[in-house]
């Protein structure tokens, strides 16, 4: 059986799931981001990255947020917010 190792860090992917679950702005924009393919995904996450660190966003949100460049995770996480929200 093969498996893919991601090397992450659990902790800021809980983070993440608890804010896109508490915060509506944020739910509707991750869901927006994460239905996309994988390069339109990139520019747009980019894109918004940029403009929350010019927001001075906090750090941790900006970080964590990196986390949906990976195909994989993107699609893990896709998947947990459409499970919750029913």
């Amino acid at each position: 059986m093969n498996s893919i190792k991601i090397d992450v860090e659990l902790e800021p992917l809980f983070t993440l799931l608890n804010a896109i679950l508490k915060d509506s702005v944020i739910n509707n924009e991750v869901k927006k981001i994460l239905n996309m393919d994988s390069y339109p995904r990139h520019i747009v996450l980019s894109n918004w990255l940029e403009q929350l660190r010019r927001k001075n966003a906090p750090e941790q949100l900006t970080k964590t947020l990196l986390y949906l460049f990976d195909d994989v995770i993107a699609q893990k996480i896709y998947t947990l917010i459409n499970r919750t929200e029913k």
